[in-house]
């Protein structure tokens, strides 16, 4: 039982949990209050939003569906929105209307977190405890009937180890929707199966007993650059030393840079060749004395940009 937090102290928590998130405008003040209580909190639970959500929609769905609600169910209908990359949405702040009725069994479980298995309600939305004054709630955005993406998962996980840390909770803290209400399924993996609520519990201890990151770990464009140039079959560099043998970015970029030269520098040879065979041509010179001519003004060119490739190139 806890005090809510105040939206700077959760974006204190977000970064220093390495969170990537976006703040819907006004999200501050954008809340149920008026409807409701709003705290002592005492846990946490996990939604999907029954659709999927593209990447490049993650943060409109949130400003517009989640922000405002939908009919017969005003907005905001979440704390925290999670997109398909693991972007974390601050969608309102306060009562929202995400949790509904449940089983006052199932709260007091949390409250005093002396349970192991998945919780089973027996109340729901039309005639349990008031869960919106109780609980944090994030819709993850997906459609429940399959996994959610690796990235929303880890995202979930975190952001559940911020809360837990903030409040000094253990990850039985932590819920599933369909673990409050008896009529409700979410978060899902499957058509009507709610995910293995234990296992998710056990992978929020992990996690809490890791502790936060200072950084968001999510990969930088160079990062991501890297990686693809070092997928086997995209780009090959002949002659890697044993002791770089994937090649760094800068160093396949050299490489590149340096074998550009090379062809400039050779086309530069060509052109003097020729232009050395007009002259001996011009002079009545016999087809060998040319040709020997052509090849000597090729080769001293090209010797003199000559890179030996087979050893590592400049970072």
């Amino acid at each position: 039982m806890a005090t809510p937090m105040t939206a700077a102290q959760v974006v204190a928590q977000l970064k220093k949990w390495g969170l990537r998130y976006v703040e819907i405008p006004n999200w501050t003040t954008h809340n149920r209050n008026q409807k409701g209580a709003w705290g002592p909190v005492n846990g946490f639970i996990w939604h999907h939003t029954g659709a999927d959500v593209s990447n490049a929609s993650a943060k409109s769905y949130a400003a517009s569906t989640l922000y405002n609600g939908i009919t017969g169910l005003p907005g905001p209908l979440c704390q925290f929105s999670i997109g398909v990359d693991g972007t974390i949405y601050l969608v309102g702040w306060g009562r929202a209307n995400h949790a509904g009725g449940g089983d006052p069994a199932v709260l007091q479980h949390v409250i005093d977190e002396d349970y192991n298995s998945q919780l089973r309600p027996t109340k729901g939305n039309s005639n349990g405890t008031d869960g919106n004054a109780h609980f944090y709630g994030v819709e993850i955005q997906y459609s429940g009937s399959h996994a959610m993406t690796d990235a929303q998962y880890k995202a979930a996980l975190r952001l559940s180890g911020a809360i837990c840390d903030w409040h000094g909770w253990s990850a039985k803290s932590v819920i599933g929707h369909g673990e409050w209400s008896n009529d409700k399924w979410d978060p899902g993996y499957a058509p009507s199966k709610i995910m293995d609520m234990v296992a998710v519990r056990a992978d929020i201890t992990t996690t809490l007993a890791e502790g936060p990151d200072q950084e968001d770990d999510m990969p930088t464009a160079d990062e991501i650059a890297t990686a693809i140039l070092k997928k086997d079959g995209i780009i090959t560099v002949p002659g890697a030393p044993a002791s770089n043998p994937t090649w760094t970015l800068s160093s396949v970029q050299t490489e590149i840079l340096k074998r550009l030269d090379k062809v400039a520098a050779t086309e530069t040879a060509q052109s003097a060749a020729i232009a050395k065979l007009a002259q001996l041509v011009g002079s009545n010179v016999d087809t060998a004395t040319v040709v020997s001519a052509v090849q000597k003004a090729i080769a001293d060119a090209v010797v003199k940009v000559n890179v030996d490739v087979s050893g590592p190139a400049a970072a």
